[in-house]
């Protein structure tokens, strides 16, 4: 396979999918910006891709930090960024609504957009959102609001919002609806992104077997329900997810953007498939 000479910057590198993009990436010959929260972690990815044969840098990130974020943006732009692969993100047993809110949907899109000008053209910036944002219901006050995460007042307003909208103050519901904000704010972006020669897709991924999947699959009464609905018959890996992401940079994918693309098995086909199956007999 041809080796690639440009670079990727990829987030929360140390994580199932991150690290399975890092080490996919390494095996294609770009060379990398890695960053998390981690130093140890990072350290030892940064090893691997080394060994792997390419220029490996690093950058410990925090997003809900802005010095933080403007430090690894100065990074980007000295390097030089041909694409990027945005996997931070927490699940809901893992933080609050609130941290869920700041790290998948705020910080996230803060780092997606720090990073941007460091971009160079024809590059494209791959977010990873969820499938569960194709399944949570309409809410029209949460909609609104998260469409805006970037904005002065943001914090301000979710307050507000939470003090009457008690569904954004559960986890799960949390993480459906900021996960949702982001495959929006991927398709209201795609335009202005294009005027820059650049592209910008975000990734729903189904039940993926990887460290955090497991954890949120221990947590759930009814995961054998939904994994059979997974059209097929299996869990993703991580390496599904990385497939996809590389191919979503690579100059192969050069007409693709302003779009969700879902990785999931079949499963939300399934279920709607199910769903009008019951509404048609009941």
């Amino acid at each position: 396979m041809a080796k690639n000479s440009g670079r990727l910057l990829i987030t929360g590198a140390t994580g199932g999918m991150g690290s399975a993009s890092s080490l996919l990436a390494a095996e294609l010959g770009y060379s990398l910006l890695l960053t998390d929260l981690n130093a140890d972690k990072l350290r030892d990815l940064q090893a691997i891709c080394v060994e792997r044969g390419v220029a490996c840098d690093t950058c410990v990130t925090d997003v809900r930090d802005a010095a933080s974020i403007n430090d690894l943006a100065k990074r980007a732009r000295t390097l030089g960024i041909d694409g990027a692969i945005h996997t931070i993100g927490l699940s809901p047993q893992m933080a609050d609504w609130r941290t869920i809110i700041e790290v998948d949907l705020v910080g996230n899109l803060t780092l997606v957009e720090a990073v941007r000008p460091a971009m160079n053209p024809g590059a494209c910036s791959v977010c990873i959102a969820s499938m569960s944002g194709h399944m949570v219901p309409a809410n029209e006050p949460i909609d609104a609001l998260l469409a805006d995460p970037l904005s002065d007042n943001f914090r301000e307003r979710l307050t507000a919002l939470a003090a009457g909208e008690s569904s954004i103050k559960h986890s799960g519901l949390a993480y459906a609806y900021a996960k949702k904000a982001l495959q929006n704010y991927v398709t209201r972006h795609a335009y202005s992104w294009g005027s820059e020669g650049k592209r910008i897709v975000s990734i729903s991924p189904g039940l993926i077997d990887t460290e955090q999947g497991q954890l949120e699959s221990k947590a759930m009464d009814n995961f054998e329900e939904m994994r059979s609905l997974v059209a097929l018959q299996r869990l993703g890996a991580a390496e599904d997810i990385a497939n996809l992401c590389l191919y979503l940079v690579s100059e192969q994918a050069s007409y693709i953007t302003g779009c969700d693309i879902l990785v999931d098995g079949g499963f939300i086909a399934c279920m709607n498939e199910q769903q009008e199956a019951t509404a048609a007999g009941g």
